[in-house]
C-alpha cells in the first residue's frame, strides 16, 4: 500500500486523531503565534465551512459562531493555557505529553529548557515532527514518538532518551475515548513509568466535559429552539469517535477507581491557573464572561502519584503483532498474534483490503489463539471487515483467550461476532 493509503487507513481505524486539527485552529485563533505557523506548515485552513456545506442555514451558523463556538473554544484555550502554567510552575524538568496532538506546547517548553516527549498516533506524529523542526530546527530538548497508550513497550521505548529526572505526564483529550479495559491498561502503564522514573500524572479529562456543559448552558440560555436544531443536526452526523464508557468518567466511581489502580489523588482547581484574559470570550458581554470564568471553579486537575509498589501487578507483555490471511472458496481464513492496537490495526486493515481485491469474500474466520490483546482500534477493524460481508455472510472468532474474551464481553462486541 502507498503511504497515502496507509494514512487513510490510520484515520479510518483511529478517527479521534482528526480532532488535533481543530484544537490547533483554536489555539491559532487565540493568538498563539506558534500555532499560526504550525497551521501554515500543516496546510490547515483557518476558514470556517460555508453553512450549506455542513447542512446549516445561515441562522444556525450564526448561532454556532456566536453562542456555541465560544463555549467550545474556551475549553481548548483554558485547557492549553492552564496546563502550560501548571507545568511551568511545577518545576518539571521532563514532560510527557500524551497525546500531544498538533499543539505547540513542545515548542514553548523546549524554549524554557524543559525536555519534552510528544506522543501520539502515527498519523499525528508524521505531520507534527517535521512541522516543529521547521519552526525551531533540530533541538535535543524535544522529540516526538508514535505510541499506543495501552502498549507499555511503545511508551517505554519512547523514553529511552529520558534522564534520571522525574516525569510530569499530562493527558488531555484521550481518556474519554477509551473502553474500560483500555483505560485500565493506560493507568497501569503510566504507573509503571512513574514507579521507574518518579513524578506525577496530571489530567482534567474527566471533569472537562462537565465544565464544558456548564459553560454551554450559560452561553446558550434563552435559545432553546436554535439549540434543538443544532442537536438534531448533530445527531445525524455522529462522529465515529464517540465517547466510551469507563470508570474514570463515572463521577461516583472515579476516585475509587484511581485508588484501585494504585494512585494517590490530589485535586487542584483549574481556576487557579487560568490566564488573566480569555480571548475566546472577549466578544461576549461582561456578565457572560464572568459567569463562564466562574464555571472553572468547579473543574479540577487530577494530580496522581503512584503508591509504592505493592501487589498491583496486571502486566500483560505481548509479542509483536503478526497476521496471515488465506482466501479459499470465498472464506477468508485469518490468524492474528500479539497486540492488535492503535499502532497495528491499520496493518491488519491494509492486508484485508489487499486480499479483498483478489477475490470475493463471503465469510471470515479469525483464529485468535495467539492474540494477546485487542483495543478499540482493533475492534473497529473487525467491524469494518464484518460490514463488508454480504448479508448472509458471517465473521467468526475462534480460540480467544481469557483476556480477549473479557474485552469482547466488556465492550459488548461478543454479541456482534460469532
Amino acid at each position: 500500500m502507498s503511504d497515502l493509503d496507509i494514512d487513510k487507513l490510520r484515520e479510518e481505524v483511529n478517527p479521534v486523531f482528526t480532532t488535533a486539527q481543530s484544537c490547533l485552529r483554536i489555539n491559532a485563533e487565540m493568538g498563539n503565534r506558534d500555532a499560526v505557523k504550525m497551521m501554515e506548515l500543516l496546510g490547515i485552513s483557518p476558514e470556517l465551512p460555508k453553512p450549506e456545506s455542513v447542512g446549516m442555514t445561515p441562522g444556525m451558523m450564526a448561532f454556532v459562531v456566536h453562542k456555541l463556538r465560544p463555549g467550545f473554544n474556551v475549553m481548548v484555550e483554558t485547557r492549553f493555557a492552564a496546563s502550560n502554567r501548571l507545568i511551568l510552575e511545577s518545576g518539571a524538568a521532563q514532560v510527557v505529553d500524551l497525546p500531544c496532538g498538533y499543539t505547540p506546547r513542545g515548542v514553548m517548553l523546549s524554549r524554557e529548557n524543559i525536555r519534552y516527549f510528544g506522543m501520539d498516533l502515527p498519523a499525528v506524529i508524521d505531520a507534527v515532527d517535521p512541522a516543529v523542526k521547521a519552526i525551531i530546527g533540530e533541538n535535543d530538548k524535544i522529540s516526538y514518538h508514535a505510541v499506543d497508550a495501552t502498549n507499555y513497550t511503545s511508551l517505554r521505548s519512547a523514553l529511552d532518551g529520558a534522564s534520571g529526572k522525574e516525569l510530569l505526564i499530562t493527558t488531555e483529550g484521550m481518556l474519554m475515548y477509551l473502553t474500560q479495559s483500555e483505560v485500565e491498561e493506560v493507568f497501569q502503564n503510566i504507573r509503571r513509568l512513574l514507579l521507574e522514573f518518579g513524578g506525577k500524572w496530571v489530567t482534567m479529562d474527566n471533569e472537562l466535559i462537565r465544565g464544558q456543559n456548564d459553560i454551554l448552558r450559560i452561553l446558550v440560555d434563552g435559545a432553546p429552539d436554535e439549540m434543538a436544531a443544532i442537536e438534531k443536526l448533530a445527531a445525524g452526523k455522529m462522529s465515529k469517535a464517540a465517547h466510551a464508557e469507563n470508570s474514570f468518567f463515572m463521577e461516583d466511581k472515579a476516585a475509587q477507581f484511581v485508588e484501585s489502580m494504585g494512585f494517590e489523588l490530589e485535586k487542584v482547581p483549574m481556576y487557579d491557573y487560568l490566564p488573566e484574559t480569555l480571548h475566546s470570550l472577549e466578544d461576549l458581554p461582561q456578565d457572560l464572561q464572568n459567569a463562564a470564568r466562574a464555571a472553572f471553579k468547579d473543574v479540577n486537575f487530577w494530580v496522581m502519584k503512584p503508591k509504592p509498589a505493592e501487589s498491583l501487578e496486571r502486566v500483560r507483555e505481548a509479542k509483536d503483532f503478526r497476521s496471515a490471511m488465506k482466501l479459499t472458496d470465498g472464506t477468508l481464513y485469518v490468524t492474528v498474534s500479539g497486540r492488535l492496537d492503535t499502532i497495528t490495526a491499520p496493518e491488519l486493515l491494509a492486508m484485508y483490503k489487499e486480499t479483498a481485491e483478489q477475490g470475493k469474500i463471503t465469510d471470515i474466520e479469525i483464529d485468535m489463539k495467539n492474540l494477546d490483546y485487542i483495543s478499540s482500534a482493533g475492534l473497529r477493524v473487525l467491524l469494518i471487515m464484518k460490514k463488508a460481508l454480504p448479508k448472509e455472510g458471517q465473521l467468526q472468532l475462534t480460540n480467544m483467550n481469557e483476556t480477549v474474551t473479557e474485552i469482547m464481553e466488556t465492550t459488548g462486541f461478543d454479541s456482534v461476532f460469532c
